[in-house]
């Protein structure tokens, strides 16, 4: 059973949404010192990472370069290579390349609803 590919577009959505209420207002030193928040940013951000991943590449398309492979990389480096995770790596990923992806995702997800 395959599943819709909007549905996985609705759950980076939800989960850059996520990222962006778990870290309002959080500098790098306190995500890294609330082990609770910093997971969940990793789990959101792995969510993100396999969500690009299911996007038809027509839909890609519409999106900027470094929002096609970025979040798949991001989220195989966390899934698989762990160890080498920096707090400032995940912190500049949730304060600035999600809330710019979240805007490029909305944006599709509007197209897409208009038929365009």
């Amino acid at each position: 059973m395959s599943r819709d590919w909007l549905l996985y577009l609705d759950d980076l959505i939800a989960s850059a949404e996520k990222i962006g209420r778990l870290t309002l207002g959080l500098d790098l030193d306190a995500l890294r010192s609330n082990e609770a928040v910093f997971d969940a940013v990793l789990f959101n951000l792995q969510v993100i990472g396999e969500a690009i991943k299911q996007l038809p590449a027509e839909q890609l398309a519409h999106l900027p370069e470094e929002h096609r492979r970025g979040p798949a990389r991001l989220r195989d480096l966390i899934a698989h290579h762990y160890f080498l995770v920096e707090p400032s790596l995940i912190f500049d990923a949730a304060t600035h390349h999600v809330p710019a992806l979240l805007k490029d995702a909305l944006s599709l997800r509007r197209r897409v609803e208009s038929g365009g």
